[in-house]
């Protein structure tokens, strides 16, 4: 059987149990794979053997892919083989031979998260510009710091999942016109907003929001000229909002005026502009630093505690003291104890 059928037979087999994005992230993987083999001479899934799994490993390292980048690679390419294997068309060893890496916490962190201290900044300026203010980088801003909710999720969103008078969002699993959870339906949930928030949502939708329906005939909460916009807009707004010579001068010495990295095509080019799941990643740590039990940012967030430990919970050493020293001045100090114990 060749490769790309190979493929093709697991990601449909994979259709019924696996997101939408999973499965792109599988074909995406996948692909580069069956590109490799085919530059090998390799045609058909028969002839992979334990060496070309090594010689694959090898290549990576090699071309310098990031160790995450490896063991997504690897991992993906384990369990399609381990299809292949339960089908009969390769060695049912062959799944063993593959080496997914083991990487230590710093390596399965990024450091690239929206820090504090820069999303603190662009909000106020936002909330203080009569120009930017409600624009759709500023509302999706707000909500996707204040909710720590990936960017799916956020596209998913209609204009009744939002509660102006209560405050909340809920997050509801649409696959059936397109609006699929990653956790699906253990993914719906309601999200309290705090007031700045919700003003500059009322804004946006007032002032900026396009009055269009989706082609399912829903009214996207964040709305684009034809509907529901695609997830190349929404990072276009993360990147916009992130990028400090909005609000500062330029950290990397450019005028803002002249500057490439302003242009839609090459936002992301800016080093100090941050994806929605750099933004996701920030406003994890960022509601922790805050005091909210990981129970509860872990609901927030729609993620286990467990995960949120291993790849969304960067704060510094600096801030695990200050965590700390906040938890141990209330339950440390004796003057608290002595109420308590009077009352």
């Amino acid at each position: 059987m060749p490769i790309s059928k190979a493929v093709d037979r697991f990601i449909r087999k994979r259709r019924t149990d696996a997101a939408d994005r999973t499965l792109r992230s599988y074909r995406s993987r996948l692909g580069q794979f069956a590109g490799w083999c085919d530059q090998q001479g390799i045609e058909t899934i028969g002839e992979l053997t334990a060496w070309h799994i090594d010689e694959y490993d090898m290549y990576q390292r090699e071309q310098g892919a990031a160790p995450t980048t490896i063991k997504g690679r690897l991992s993906t390419l384990s369990v399609f083989l381990e299809y292949c294997a339960n089908i009969g068309a390769v060695d049912e060893e062959l799944p063993e031979s593959i080496d997914v890496p083991t990487l230590s916490a710093e390596q399965e962190q990024s450091e690239e998260r929206l820090a504090e201290e820069d999303a603190l900044a662009a909000l106020s300026f936002f909330r203080d510009s009569r120009i930017y203010f409600g624009k759709p980088m500023h509302a999706f801003l707000e909500i996707a710091w204040h909710t720590g909710a990936r960017m799916g999720s956020l596209l998913a969103l209609d204009l009744g999942d939002y509660n102006p008078d209560e405050q909340y969002v809920e997050f509801v699993h649409r696959p059936s016109t397109d609006t699929p959870l990653k956790n699906k339906t253990d993914g719906e949930r309601l999200v309290g907003l705090a007031d700045p928030v919700c003003e500059a949502l009322n804004v946006y939708i007032d002032r900026e929001r396009y009055d269009k329906r989706d082609e399912h005939g829903r009214e996207p909460l964040f709305c684009a000229r034809q509907g529901r916009p695609s997830f190349s807009t929404v990072r276009a707004w993360s990147y916009q909002a992130t990028q400090p010579c909005l609000w500062d001068e330029c950290p990397h010495s450019r005028r803002r005026e002249s500057c490439e990295w302003t242009q839609r095509t090459h936002l992301s080019k800016c080093p100090s502009s941050r994806s929605p799941h750099r933004v996701r990643t920030g406003s994890i740590t960022w509601q922790l630093n805050r005091g909210l039990d990981i129970e509860i940012v872990a609901e927030r967030v729609n993620a286990s505690p467990s995960v949120i430990r291993k790849h969304y919970d960067q704060a510094t050493g600096r801030e695990e003291f200050e965590e700390r020293r906040r938890a141990a001045e209330t339950a440390l100090d004796i003057d608290n104890n002595e109420e308590d114990n009077d009352s």
